[in-house]
């Protein structure tokens, strides 16, 4: 089942009333829904129509579900990728954390790197 789909199913109405609304065609309409035509096919101007018609974000149309690791809902491959693409490319920066962290400031990663490296002996990797 397509998210167009589960959201008429939610809002309980027809393809015929959103494409009144969305002055579309309802087959066009019905094709998106069942996935017969993908989403990523239809024009940002039809998702808009679509979207302002059932009162939705476009977002919500088309942003990846986000699949949680208990969800049976899905599949086994599913859950994974999503829990993988999670970790690799979350929707939030995630900050470095230290491996020693703590509330003080940092002096030595103040420092910049001449100063810190600067009073450091110089070591000839010729001289034997």
């Amino acid at each position: 089942m397509t998210r167009l789909a589960m959201i008429f199913e939610k809002k309980q109405v027809t393809y015929a009333a959103v494409a009144r609304r969305a002055h579309l065609q309802p087959r066009t309409i019905r094709q998106i829904a069942t996935g017969a035509t993908p989403l990523d096919n239809v024009p940002l101007g039809t998702v808009r129509k679509i979207a302002a018609a059932l009162d939705v974000r476009v977002a919500d149309l088309i942003e990846p579900e986000v699949i949680l690791p208990g969800d049976d809902s899905m599949s086994r491959g599913a859950r994974l990728a999503s829990a993988i693409r999670s970790v690799m490319w979350p929707s939030e920066p995630v900050p470095y954390l230290t491996p020693v962290a703590n509330e003080e400031p940092d002096e030595i990663g103040a420092l910049p790197a001449d100063d810190y490296f600067g009073t450091m002996p110089v070591i000839d990797a010729r001289a034997g």
